[in-house]
């Protein structure tokens, strides 16, 4: 979907790694979160003659005519990461439950903030199936806790570049909020600086999702309070285990599930290993 933060860049580096390993040429096209931009992509690797094709959607609903060029084409497709409604047309999806890594999450914000308080939700792009996934988890915990107050909801679309002005907004209202929790790492780490400067790191809790490495430095340094590992690489490798099932004319699943798992200074070093 882009190449505009740390997780989705170590993701396409995954797969060109991995796909050289497996010995295959491999193309890594960035669509810039622009939903016409990969339908073409998707029309173009099929014109290549394509063996697969490989896709982290950047809509849920708005590929599906490429999907279908694709399966009409007799062509794989396998979604990693991001979901899309048009699931007839693709052959598996390989995806971290990141729903159970939002519900997590919440379940750690909850605890921190002592089951009441206020708190701002920074969302990926708005309508992708990862966006929705992760607030679902959030909401079915937040659903338990009438207490707990969201008094700003906004959409950074992932990127440290648009969180920040965000948080800005957010802090100079002057409405308490005791955690800003955030979609990913590389919105957060947007939002840090802005409570460096606010003198609010500590005062407001920061929470990322993705287990990047600034991420974790952040959470071993004390300013982020948690975030939630999430397995790119993971992803992209059970992506050419299936694809080479495929082509030895066995069966595969159509969904290959990976689990989430919360991340904060308790077990923080060992995934800085």
């Amino acid at each position: 979907s882009n190449q505009q933060n740390e997780f989705i860049v170590g993701m396409g580096n995954s797969f060109k790694s991995v796909g050289a390993e497996y010995g295959y040429d491999v193309q890594l096209l960035d669509a810039q979160v622009d939903p016409t931009k990969q339908l073409s992509q998707i029309e173009s690797a099929i014109t290549q003659g394509a063996v697969a094709i490989f896709i982290e959607p950047c809509s849920y609903d708005g590929l599906t005519a490429g999907l279908k060029m694709a399966y009409e084409a007799g062509i794989p497709v396998f979604t990693i990461h991001n979901g899309v409604s048009a699931t007839e047309y693709v052959t598996s999806a390989m995806f971290v439950d990141v729903h159970d890594g939002g519900r997590l999450k919440m379940e750690k914000v909850v605890e921190d903030i002592g089951g009441k308080g206020d708190i701002a939700i920074m969302t990926g792009t708005t309508g992708q199936d990862t966006t929705n996934q992760i607030c679902g988890g959030y909401y079915d915990v937040l659903a338990n806790y009438p207490d707990i107050n969201i008094v700003f909801t906004g959409a950074a679309n992932w990127s440290a570049a648009d969180a920040a002005p965000l948080a800005e907004n957010w802090i100079a209202s002057g409405k308490k909020i005791d955690a800003i929790v955030c979609n990913n790492d590389g919105m957060a780490l947007g939002v840090l600086p802005v409570l460096k400067a606010t003198g609010n790191v500590g005062k407001i809790k920061l929470y990322g999702l993705d287990a990047t490495s600034e991420g974790l430095k952040a959470v071993k340094n004390g300013e982020m309070t948690a975030t939630i590992y999430v397995d790119a690489h993971g992803e992209i490798v059970q992506a050419f285990k299936v694809l080479e099932e495929l082509k030895a004319g066995n069966k595969v699943e159509k969904e290959y599930i990976i689990p989430a798992k919360l991340v904060d200074i308790s077990n923080v070093d060992q995934y800085l290993k």
